[in-house]
């Protein structure tokens, strides 16, 4: 049959080129096993093929010592593919299955040749001591092959693992096979023109598939695949009866030979494109925790240019490692060098488990930076597995970015299988690249966000300092006021002046402990209604008529001198806000309710327009036409610093009114309060100025 012959050259073409490996040994032993079974197939071919039984004898024991060979080339292919590692196997199998194969082919070609029978579909040896002893030498090498890696995969490394199951599926399948040839050896069916080929096809296969390939699948994926190819298959070459049976035949005209031609052109085109699209859901027919390496791939890389911080970089990394892949743990530990300190644990608190730094002098960074590929702790010395132990991991990823090894990737044990499957090791190959661009570059965001934040520090600072600049010069505005007036007596005004200079001091050694880190604000109960009068005794010469009108509200907590600095710039602006040939009024008020205090400062001066009421708390702007508009973000950063509200309103040649609010949470009961903090130069002042109304 031609089957046989086509079936045998390409076994010993293959086979040929298998052996032309050089350096690969396993391939070696592939490629001899490949041409024995090519051999083998040839000897079939020439059973069904020639009927003169001088020609055939000869040619029929030549061949046969290919059959003989097999199991002894797939002993040591076996023995290749394990790495040589057993004497004890070469010893006890592989060197005496040769010797057993070279004398069961001299025996059978000199002592005791085979007798050919002649049947329907050719010739077939009759079962002899040579049949028996075949099987029997058969059956020990494949049972000595099948225990030895059932062995070896028990101690194998993870990266093995995978390799090794194919093995011995490999071995399973091709042992079946050979048992069932050897039984249907005195029989028709051997002739078979289906038996041969179909068996010598799934034996190369799987020889290729577990030696020659490297992208060992799951067994139950592969299963998938190959179940939904065949029933996409199967769906076309029904399709293809539908069709032939509506076109008739096709060879009666040249219009069915177009249709015919179109729909097998149409098939070429459609079952690449079909099983592009089905393959990814197909692969989890028989596995429940597969996943579709480019599908992972593109939705991850995509996910990886999107984060902008490390803790986006996490989460893309928790749904990878974590829900995909399923591992149990990964940790990303990020390399310092010497005198470096990496500024992120703040936003990384949350995710402690999966983020840490490592010093780049360890031995295990030393070690990873060595590698070029992944690296899987039971290949590691045996310190360094130690070290692995206690980092729950299993596999060590070097992160590169160039000439640099920003990080390195520990990876937990697979949750659902006990080693990686080589879907899970292209992701890492993947990663080991990839991910060090992305850690290059949120280490530059991260820089450039700490420098962000310096230069924010810096401008919140200068604006700080211009703010006390501003109220700096209130003190000195008001000694030059009491000392260029005779408003006051000289005791009025030296105590005056010492009060304003001890404010401006106090100003300046705020201004110093702030540049020096080291400010404080002195927060105690304060009194606003002895505050502000405190403030407006200085100022109150500046207004026609004053009038208060006090609820008796709590003290609150606060800093004293920044209150007046507020309650200041308020009075001040009330005062420069003097209409012409008109009285300036001032009317100031004091309530509460059951969660807030609240208290108004109001005038009836020249008022703001709805724009300049709009703009108010904008830096830099001023109502005033010399203003600069610092009073007034001095008021707004006190109400901020004090965690209180400020409303304004104002209608021109009206008026304005500033309603502070203060809540609840910031308020001491003073019925609750222990040793209360008195500013005893404002009571004094506040007196002084109430005995002053009741005398007028």
């Amino acid at each position: 049959m031609i089957q046989y012959l086509i079936t045998a050259i390409i076994d010993i073409v293959v086979g040929m080129l298998a052996i032309s490996k050089k350096d690969n040994p396993a391939a070696k032993a592939l490629g001899l096993t490949i041409c024995c079974l090519g051999f083998w197939s040839l000897e079939l071919y020439f059973l069904t093929s020639i009927g003169s039984m001088d020609v055939l004898q000869p040619l029929f024991h030549i061949t046969r010592w290919g059959m003989f060979l097999a199991p002894s080339f797939f002993t040591l292919l076996t023995w290749r593919l394990l790495g040589s590692r057993s004497r004890s196997f070469r010893n006890l199998i592989v060197i005496p299955s040769f010797i057993m194969s070279v004398s069961l082919s001299l025996g059978n070609a000199i002592i005791a040749p085979s007798e050919l029978a002649p049947t329907d579909g050719g010739y077939l040896p009759k079962p002899d001591l040579i049949y028996y002893a075949f099987g029997g030498y058969f059956i020990w090498c494949f049972f000595s092959s099948l225990v030895f890696v059932a062995v070896s995969y028990k101690t194998a490394l993870s990266r093995e693992k995978q390799r090794l199951k194919w093995v011995l599926i490999t071995l399973l399948v091709c042992f079946f096979i050979g048992i069932l040839l050897i039984q249907t050896m005195p029989h028709n069916y051997y002739l078979s023109k289906f038996m041969g080929p179909i068996s010598n096809i799934v034996f190369v296969a799987f020889l290729f598939y577990s030696t020659i390939q490297h992208n060992l699948m799951d067994f139950r994926l592969a299963l998938s695949v190959g179940l939904t190819k065949a029933i996409l298959l199967g769906f076309f070459v029904w399709l293809y009866f539908v069709v032939t049976s509506v076109v008739g035949d096709h060879t009666e005209s040249n219009g069915g030979i177009l249709v015919l031609l179109m729909f097998v052109a149409l098939i070429l085109e459609a079952y690449p494109r079909l099983l592009k699209w089905i393959l990814p859901s197909a692969k989890k027919i028989l596995v429940k925790n597969g996943y579709d390496f480019d599908q992972v791939k593109a939705e991850t890389e995509i996910d990886l240019k999107n984060s902008i911080s490390f803790s986006m970089l996490i989460d893309v990394l928790d749904h990878l490692f974590l829900k995909v892949i399923k591992t149990n743990n990964y940790k990303v530990l990020m390399i310092q060098k010497e005198g470096e300190q990496f500024n992120n644990e703040g936003n990384l608190r949350s995710h402690e488990a999966s983020f840490g730094t490592i010093s780049h002098d360890t031995a295990l960074v030393t070690y990873c930076r060595t590698q070029t590929q992944l690296i899987l702790a039971d290949e590691m010395p045996d310190t360094l597995q130690e070290e692995m132990k206690k980092l729950n991991a299993s596999l060590c990823i070097p992160i590169a970015s160039g000439n640099e090894a920003p990080a390195i990737l520990m990876v937990g044990d697979p949750t659902n299988f006990t080693y990686y499957r080589y879907e899970d090791l292209k992701i890492f190959e993947w990663l080991k690249s990839e991910l060090g661009q992305v850690l290059s570059r949120l280490i530059r965001l991260n820089h450039m966000q700490e420098q962000l934040g310096e230069a924010k520090k810096t401008l919140s600072m200068l604006s700080l300092m211009n703010h006390y600049h501003h109220d700096i010069k209130v003190p000195f505005a008001i000694i030059d006021g009491v000392l260029s007036n005779d408003i006051y007596d000289r005791d009025k005004q030296r105590d005056i002046v010492l009060e304003q200079v001890e404010r401006g001091s106090k100003l300046i050694a705020t201004m110093a402990s702030i540049l020096g880190g080291k400010h404080k604000r002195r927060i105690h109960p304060c009194s606003l209604e002895s505050l502000i009068q405190d403030c407006l005794y200085l100022l109150e010469k500046s207004f026609d008529n004053v009038t208060y009108e006090f609820g008796a509200v709590q003290k609150v907590n606060g800093d004293a001198e920044d209150l007046k600095i507020l309650f200041i710039n308020l009075i001040k602006n009330a005062a420069e806000a003097r209409r012409d040939n008109t009285d300036l009024t001032l009317t100031i008020k004091s309530w509460e309710n059951d969660e807030k205090v609240f208290f108004s400062i109001q005038d009836s001066g020249i008022g703001m327009s709805e724009q300049q009421l709009a703009n108010l708390w904008e830096p830099g702007f001023s109502a005033k036409k010399l203003g600069n508009g610092i009073g007034m973000q001095a008021v707004k950063r006190i109400i901020n610093e004090h965690n209180a509200q400020i409303e304004v309103s104002s209608e021109l040649n009206e008026g304005s009114k500033f309603t502070l609010t203060f809540l609840k949470s910031r308020l001491v009961d003073e019925s609750l309060s222990g040793e209360q903090t008195k500013d005893e130069l404002a009571e004094r002042r506040a007196s002084y100025a109430a005995e002053k109304r009741f005398n007028q």
